[in-house]
């Protein structure tokens, strides 16, 4: 946001917290149906229009250091591998050599001077570039230029790097962004660094994960221990931009602000920043640090999670400054993120296989959830034995006819 938006939107939390109440979000009460979290036949069209029509966060830009360094794919649905260039360019490509289909790279990153097959000593350049086939000889007519990696839509925008599925596709991210794309980038995200990504297997469907962190309503009560002591009367504000939203959630601090000159206004002192990047990605702003999660779905009650932790070197420096972000990172991805939010997720997929309820029942201050699984069911692929859809292609980036 600019400074002039981060005013409004105090503005707007503190006339919330006035009312005690978050910004109204439904006219009445919406119902889920639980097999949203439990159909095979339905995470399959999911898995063939979110993840597959859209671009994907890969890692943050410091991942991706200098050249040779590289990353691999969190989801074996996916098999990527990312990399910088001697050029300074980012590039995907299949994780995937073009002999025989062996990986490439099987480290979740590292740096490297040129990408060597394990199974029969297959050279490439980062550019992709076949340089080397071991006894060439034995390949006659095989044109190196013809067996470069193949290449996957990569963008490196706000500080995020993307990549898409669909080798023809083009990238626009600040067009897919809209306004949220200028948050990145007043905020300053691509000035941030890494300090430590998590990878972790949840029992739980990708899209309860993800709605753990759309409402404030359980703060009191699951979080009453923890994040509950930060936003005691805590209002939420919320846009949209396309399929993405913004949520914007008041500290206890918020009255504070209004003792300074509005041009000293800064909305993280008061207040956390999430965004929802569709599909599958939760971006955290906090005061001083910055959490980027995951979602890869791996099956209806199966999801991977990752946790990807930034921060400015100049707000943790020295070792007191490092032990600090280690108790930050604890905090905030073993206790808040791990016992707390997704816990309770695998708690309610549990409950889902034993009946009792065919749906789940949103209150008013619930319409962020509604309001996601709207976004994803707009867009979801046929069932397999639907009739033919309309072909026109359409743009990757935004969904909409090209």
């Amino acid at each position: 946001m600019k400074q002039h938006e981060q005013v409004a939107m105090l503005k707007r939390l503190l006339a919330l917290r006035e009312t005690r109440r978050d910004e109204r979000m439904l006219d009445e009460v919406v119902r889920i149906p639980v097999t949203k979290y439990t159909d095979q036949g339905l995470l399959d069209r999911e898995l063939a229009s979110a993840f597959t029509r859209f671009p994907l966060v890969a890692c943050h830009a410091s991942a991706l250091s200098e050249p040779g360094s590289y990353v691999t794919s969190d989801w074996e649905r996916f098999p990527y591998v990312v990399v910088r260039g001697d050029d300074g360019r980012v590039r995907a490509f299949y994780n995937q050599c073009r002999h025989r289909g062996a990986r490439l790279a099987d480290e979740r990153a590292g740096c490297v001077k040129n990408f060597v097959c394990p199974f029969h000593g297959w050279v490439y350049e980062l550019d992709g570039t076949l340089r080397g086939i071991t006894r060439a000889h034995d390949f006659p007519g095989v044109d190196t230029r013809e067996y470069g990696l193949v290449e996957l839509p990569a963008a490196e925008s706000g500080g995020l790097i993307w990549v898409a599925r669909d080798p023809g596709a083009s990238l626009d991210i600040p067009g897919f962004l809209g306004t949220f794309h200028d948050d990145l980038v007043n905020f300053d995200v691509a000035s941030l660094v890494q300090y430590k990504k998590t990878k972790v297997v949840k029992e739980a469907n990708w899209k309860l994960l993800i709605k753990t962190y759309l409402e404030g309503y359980h703060v009191p009560y699951l979080h009453r221990d923890t994040l509950a002591r930060a936003f005691k009367r805590g209002v939420i504000a919320h846009d949209e931009d396309g399929p993405h939203i913004r949520l914007s959630a008041a500290r206890t601090n918020v009255g504070e602000v209004t003792a300074k000159p509005e041009e000293e206004w800064r909305i993280l002192d008061h207040a956390s920043v999430y965004y929802t990047l569709f599909p599958n990605t939760f971006f955290i702003l906090h005061p001083d640090y910055v959490s980027i999660n995951t979602f890869w779905p791996l099956a209806p009650d199966r999801t991977i999670w990752t946790h990807d932790m930034l921060y400015r070197d100049a707000d943790f420096a020295g070792s007191a400054g490092q032990s600090a972000l280690e108790k930050r990172f604890a905090f905030t991805n073993d206790t808040v993120f791990d016992q707390e939010d997704f816990a309770i997720a695998e708690n309610v997929q549990r409950s889902l296989v034993h009946g009792g309820s065919d749906h789940h029942v949103l209150g008013l201050a619930e319409g962020l959830l509604a309001m996601f699984q709207d976004t994803i069911d707009a867009r979801l692929a046929p069932p397999r034995d639907a009739p033919p859809r309309d072909t026109t292609p359409h743009d990757t980036t935004t969904g909409h006819p090209a």
